[in-house]
């Protein structure tokens, strides 16, 4: 059995993305990286890409199934009342050194 480097390279990217440990941009740039290297192929490239894409698509599933579920509330801003005045600052430009 030999170790194969591309195939670490892609499936060591591939399962980053998957578990969110490293953002696809940086994603990205590694495989790009990489293939100018030689270290993968562009079929790699591809199969990092379509990774990609998967878990992009599952994060927006995520969030719209998290809002659908999530009740509606006020969006009405809530200013806290306080008893503190204003403070006023002001700059004294000529005493500058």
């Amino acid at each position: 059995m030999s170790f194969d480097l591309s195939e670490f390279l892609t499936e060591g990217l591939i399962s980053s993305i998957d578990n969110g440990l490293i953002p696809s941009d940086l994603a990205t740039v590694y495989a790009g990286n990489y293939l100018v290297k030689s270290l993968i192929t562009q079929t790699q490239v591809t199969q990092v890409s379509d990774a990609i894409v998967a878990y992009k698509a599952a994060q927006v599933a995520s969030a719209t199934s998290e809002a659908s579920a999530t009740p509606a509330t006020s969006t009405t801003p809530v200013t806290p009342a306080t008893s503190e005045a204003p403070v006023a600052s002001t700059v004294d430009n000529n005493n500058v050194h």
